[in-house]
């Protein structure tokens, strides 16, 4: 997993903090007010703890995975901690303490990653936000509550759209949300909804994951949740369950006269 990337851009270390978060959170228990996540470098362990109580939580290895490139990338740079503290409150702020364990001692990110994160937690590389449903779906993903830059709210919306449209069958509604020249594989997914519609499963888009804006054009990795319909898609949700429950899927949109419409996707 090259967790550090992407559409081929580097992630910032704060981007891979977040993106470990999210993973987290998509196990968290009801009702949770606060959650510690703890990682331990010379064992690669995560220990989460929901309001002070331990709470053994399925950690997904990509959540892992991410937690250990941090400290790979971080001891590229110099940086000698073993020891990971997260916190995240359910308002959407989140904390960081580094422990060395040579020696013991506590420190903190030099930018006081409370302030930096709370600001906008979701901003630049990686945006990962939550919005309200509009239909029975499964569980999703509780995110953090941060407003997400105005190009990403834009694009998820379009998204939900997008989804919907498939989840109905409704390939009229999605070449009318798709650009002007799409690629032939978005082209072959609208055809595929006309002529089958919607028989393998219902999708319910959960959260941004990645975000870029090129300006003419925007990029997006997209975490769904699906409800499967035939024997096959549910093979593959129960499959997912131990990886957190989602599925990824990429999406570009071109801007059309300040409308972002949907040109590529890969499932």
């Amino acid at each position: 997993m090259n967790a550090g990337a992407i559409g081929g851009g580097a992630v910032d270390d704060r981007g891979l903090v977040e993106q470990a978060v999210a993973l987290v959170l998509g196990e968290a228990p009801p009702g949770w007010t606060r959650l510690n996540i703890a990682f331990d470098a010379a064992s690669s362990e995560v220990t989460v703890t929901a309001d002070g109580r331990v709470v053994q939580l399925p950690v997904s290895p990509q959540a892992v995975e991410v937690l250990s490139e941090y400290h790979r990338q971080a001891v590229f740079n110099g940086s000698s901690w073993r020891r990971l503290s997260i916190g995240c409150g359910s308002d959407g702020t989140l904390s960081m303490r580094k422990d060395d364990g040579a020696r013991g001692v506590s420190r903190r990110w030099p930018q006081r990653v409370l302030a930096a994160i709370t600001v906008s937690c979701l901003a630049a590389a990686a945006v990962v936000f939550a919005v309200g449903w509009r239909r029975s779906e499964p569980p999703r993903l509780g995110v953090l509550a941060v407003p997400p830059p105005a190009r990403a709210k834009a694009a998820f919306a379009v998204l939900e759209e997008w989804y919907a449209a498939e989840d109905h069958g409704d390939a009229a509604r999605m070449r009318e949300l798709s650009c002007a020249h799409p690629t032939q594989s978005l082209s072959d997914w609208i055809n595929t909804i006309a002529y089958y519609g919607q028989d393998q499963g219902l999708v319910f888009p959960d959260a941004l994951t990645q975000f870029r804006d090129d300006g003419a054009a925007v990029w997006v990795k997209v975490a769904v949740r699906i409800r499967p319909i035939d024997d096959r898609m549910k093979r593959e949700v129960e499959e997912a369950q131990a990886h957190g429950g989602f599925f990824f899927e990429t999406v570009t949109f071109s801007d059309e006269g300040g409308t972002l419409k949907v040109c590529d996707g890969q499932r």
